[in-house]
């Protein structure tokens, strides 16, 4: 008699992954954790896409899944959009002949059952989840131009690479919101989610944690600008707030497993970049971030230690998702103020740092640090 699921508790769980039993209903699951109601309803996802091996892995499994189900009579519709966000600056937003493009397209060929779209990194400028006046973003030139003198303007790499992060996070949140679809789905692997705790922990972001690696409901507050009342131009004032759907489909699965099932489907193979074996041979960090850093770490061990790679996800998942009043007006995490005079350490913040003094309690300590070095 076959094990039930480890995860879901489902029974007759077909599968076993590093011992542990497993079913193939993850979507099952998802739809029951995010349905509104009891009744048949279309099951609107929608997933990011990276071009990377987790990312494309996904979109494969919401192809086949798609298929699938619009093969069964009386089934709920099953509607996923894979979106990738072109993080190219290099080219206007409207460019239509970029090489983002190009290889979405071929994705479109392989992958016909799920709706895949190009949406520009400059349209985050667009989104209400993020409090644009604590960030300093230049106020003239094309929306293009305005990013590029703003990362430009940050202090190191791994500020650039943790706002990049995060503009992507919420530019697919502010797809997913804005057109009532049911949950966004990432394509984290067991691998990138280790990777992403430790980032964020390094970060100055430890608080974020459960928040930023589990499955479940996250908080969203949006914010509308408006006239400062004592005259000093203009300010930002908060609105509503909702809970919405984020999940990792991938989160069981290690980086190097995904990759063998990728090599085992040879219509895909074109689709993905050769691995770059030099990587493991990096010796100085200079001009890397500390997410780059990370990554190739979990990269290198996941091998012979996938045991305390898969621990560093489960340890996270156990942590609990603490609420505050306050959320940070970037990351969007709640705000830690105890957990942040912490990590300013004795001395503090710099009190010559006219920006961390005017977004004191607007920001958590890793954005302040990310945006004022």
């Amino acid at each position: 008699m076959a094990a039930s699921c480890s995860r879901c508790k489902a029974p007759d769980a077909k599968f076993e992954l590093r011992n542990v039993a497993t079913c193939e209903r993850r979507f099952t699951v998802l739809q029951r954790e995010t349905r509104a109601s009891p009744k048949p309803e279309p099951r609107r996802y929608v997933a990011g896409l990276s071009f990377g091996p987790s990312s494309t892995a996904l979109t494969q499994i919401l192809d086949k899944t798609a298929r699938y189900q619009a093969s069964r009579k009386g089934s709920s519709p099953f509607e996923p959009l894979v979106v990738h966000i072109d993080t190219d600056l290099s080219h206007p937003a409207d460019a239509l002949d970029t090489p983002a493009q190009k290889l979405l397209a071929r994705y479109r060929e392989k992958f016909p059952n799920v709706s895949l779209e190009c949406v520009h990194l400059s349209r985050v400028l667009s989104v209400r989840t993020i409090d644009w006046t604590t960030i300093p973003i230049p106020a003239d030139g094309s929306d293009v131009e305005r990013l590029q003198q703003f990362f430009s303007s940050l202090p190191s790499v791994t500020s650039r690479a943790d706002s990049l992060r995060l503009f992507i996070r919420h530019l697919l949140l502010h797809v997913a919101m804005e057109r009532s679809y049911s949950a966004l789905l990432f394509g984290h692997s067991t691998t990138a989610l280790a990777s992403l705790t430790l980032s964020e922990v390094a970060n100055g972001r430890g608080f974020a944690v459960p928040w930023q690696i589990s499955d479940g409901l996250f908080a969203v507050c949006t914010y509308h600008r408006a006239a400062d009342p004592a005259g000093a131009g203009e300010s930002s004032q908060e609105g509503s707030k909702i809970q919405f759907p984020i999940y990792y489909p991938l989160r069981e699965i290690l980086k190097n497993e995904i990759v063998t099932y990728l090599s085992t489907m040879p219509s895909v193979q074109d689709l993905i970049p050769p691995v770059d074996k030099t990587s493991s041979s990096v010796v100085s960090h200079k001009d890397q971030s500390i997410e780059e850093v990370m990554a190739r770490y979990f990269d290198g061990v996941e091998g012979p230690y996938a045991g305390i790679v898969t621990n560093v996800v489960r340890t996270a998942g156990k942590l609990d998702r603490l609420e505050t009043s306050q959320y940070c007006r970037l990351c969007g995490i709640t705000l830690d103020d105890e957990g942040d005079s912490t990590w300013a350490g004795e001395l503090g913040d710099d009190p010559a740092d006219g920006s961390l003094t005017l977004n004191k309690g607007k920001l958590c300590y890793g954005c302040k640090r990310s945006m004022g070095g």
